[in-house]
């Protein structure tokens, strides 16, 4: 009987290490994802700081895209500008997206929309 006993134990011993490697296993996935997440939204703001939306200048619709440098080469970004107002009302929609590869080679990306408004730059006015 004790045989029986202890194949038993070995065999509820295994089934319980192999769902703890596999909850292991899921467990640094998530963090590896939420990093990559966290990066990202990290640059988000670094990009905001060094390439202003029109700040001083008037914004134009079209595309921006570009790369970070290390530690961040594997990350890029685009950035698209569209109109949606009319000629008297300058509302931009922005949509900037940071993409990056995970370990499989599967692409990843997080996305940003924003709609901007620059009354001072509405074609023969007197602002500014």
């Amino acid at each position: 009987m004790s045989l029986i006993e202890v194949l038993a134990a070995m065999a509820i011993l295994g089934i319980g290490l192999a769902v703890l490697i596999q909850s292991v296993a899921r467990c640094l996935e998530v963090v590896h994802k939420t990093r990559n997440y966290e990066t990202a939204r990290y640059l988000f703001q670094r990009l905001n700081l060094e390439h202003p939306l029109g700040v001083n200048e008037q914004i134009a619709d079209g595309v921006q895209e570009g790369q970070f440098d290390e530690p961040h080469e594997g990350y890029t970004w685009i950035r698209e500008i569209t109109s949606i107002g009319l000629e008297t009302e300058p509302l931009y929609q922005v949509t900037t997206r940071i993409t990056w590869s995970d370990d499989g080679g599967r692409e990843s990306s997080q996305e940003t929309t924003t709609l901007v408004f620059k009354p001072e730059y509405v074609q023969g006015s007197n602002r500014r």
